[in-house]
């Protein structure tokens, strides 16, 4: 673990809050565009509460990614310094290399990231310039009477504080699905809960590894048992899927799942005629990417979804699968939904994520609300990456990236109809990610240092 004494007096350009897939990312990103060596100079500090690097939660997940290897690869394989060429070799790397075109297991994405990451890391440690501070947990940030940001920090391991002073802020927090909203949104009439408890897990939870097998392990006691999950994301789809497709042992019959979903369904292709040559025709003009000429790239499926999906409408040769059943839901009561519902073995709810934002206060120790808790969806951060405060203003030197920030993706990156969430690693660590290290470096401070509360020796080796 690295000394936070170390950095008392330096003067740093940015802290960044995270070092997960989207955090340390800003490295990938800095690399690529060749501003690596200008975003250390700051320089920048990436906190980080575990061990790992470059990670964050991804690990955990027990299903395939819903882009392809590509996404993974693409930063990485850039000829730039230092070069990541022992990633690339590793069993994680050679495993992702071979999935070109198709999707990866998350836990092979999530150690090749690691050793990308690390290896970077490595080549960076050893000019004496390794950003990241492993095993502390950022708790809240101040704005200062200076104008920068004062960042109360807490070791992990052992509970003591210190404080770090930086011009800028990043917010790679990742992201999380509210138990409130369960309490909140209305579903066939009612909300989730208490309506369900007992039998309702969140989609986060059913696709982590414990929580497919506990899940598993429960529905396989029945002869015939019956899934309702609740939404229409990627994770609700993908829940469907790791049931049907990757549990063995359990006997659904028909309609045995059901996906309930406010939104239609759409998939996404590489071109409109690859659309139509498979019967898909559910697309417009405004549905097509204007750079890319795809159909629905953001709000369409892809991956193991896309191919379920394909098999319940019998598109393109595929199919039947009547052990799923798609229901829309209707606006207001909905009796057919109600059924399911009740009818359940097991409630799903894959309701959508919400981003961890950092708590932030002025100057005067007042809470700063943010644009993300004023409404259900609406977005941590603009087209800048800049997070907004409840009035729909940057708040100054705040910027946020990764899952459920909402960057605004439409026309773009993507189609003009496109509404709600879309993430992309290839943009944290691509285009996105440069964006910020951009705006960090324009708003090089003066003079900024770190502070180290009491309680901290400079001596003291973590």
């Amino acid at each position: 673990m690295r000394d936070l004494a170390k950095t008392d007096s330096s003067p740093l350009g940015a802290v960044v809050v995270g070092g997960g897939p989207a955090g340390a990312g800003l490295l990938v990103a800095a690399r690529g565009a060749g501003l690596l060596d200008a975003l250390l100079a700051l320089p920048v500090r990436i906190i980080e509460c575990g061990d790992a690097v470059g990670t964050g939660e991804l690990g955990g997940y027990a299903i395939r990614s819903d882009s392809h290897a590509e996404s993974f690869l693409r930063a990485v394989e850039a000829q730039a310094e230092p070069p990541l060429s022992v990633a690339l070799s590793t069993p994680a790397g050679r495993e992702v290399s071979q999935r070109r075109g198709g999707p990866v297991d998350l836990s092979v994405a999530s150690a090749f990231l690691n050793g990308a990451c690390e290896e970077l890391r490595g080549a960076l440690a050893a000019s004496g310039r390794d950003p990241f501070l492993n095993g502390f947990e950022a708790l809240s940030a101040r704005k200062t009477t200076a104008g920068g940001w004062r960042v109360r920090c807490r070791r992990v391991a052992r509970g003591d504080e210190a404080e770090l002073d930086a011009a800028a802020l990043v917010l790679a927090t990742g992201a999380h699905q509210p138990p409130e909203t369960l309490l909140r949104e209305r579903v066939a009439g009612e909300p989730l809960l208490p309506r369900f408890a007992g039998r309702l897990v969140q989609s986060s939870a059913l696709l982590s590894h414990s929580g497919a097998a506990a899940a598993i392990g429960r529905l396989a006691k029945l002869a015939s048992p019956r899934v309702a999950i609740v939404g229409g994301s990627h994770s609700a789809i993908a829940c469907a899927r790791l049931l049907l497709d990757a549990a063995p042992g359990l006997s659904f019959g028909e309609d045995g799942v059901a996906v309930l979903h406010r939104r239609p369904l759409r998939l996404t292709y590489a071109s409109p005629a690859a659309a139509l040559a498979e019967g898909y025709a559910e697309f417009g003009p405004q549905d097509i990417c204007a750079h890319t000429g795809r159909v629905f790239p953001l709000a369409g499926f892809r991956s193991d979804a896309r191919d379920l999906l394909r098999r319940a409408w019998g598109l393109g040769g595929c199919g039947p699968e009547p052990r799923l059943r798609l229901h829309r839901l209707r606006h207001g009561p909905d009796a057919e939904a109600a059924r399911i519902l009740e009818d359940a073995d097991l409630v799903v709810a894959a309701l959508g994520y919400r981003p961890r934002a950092l708590p932030l206060f002025d100057s005067d120790g007042r809470r700063i609300r943010l644009h993300a808790e004023t409404a259900p969806a609406a977005p941590l951060v603009d087209g800048r990456s800049r997070v907004l405060a409840a009035d729909g203003a940057p708040v100054e030197g705040v910027f946020g990236i990764g899952l459920a920030a909402g960057f605004p993706l439409r026309g773009t990156h993507g189609e003009e109809s496109f509404e709600g969430q879309a993430n992309g690693l290839s943009l944290w660590h691509g285009e996105v990610g440069a964006a910020i290290v951009r705006d960090l470096l324009a708003a090089r401070p003066a003079a900024a240092t770190a502070r180290v509360a009491p309680g901290f020796s400079k001596a003291e080796a973590a």
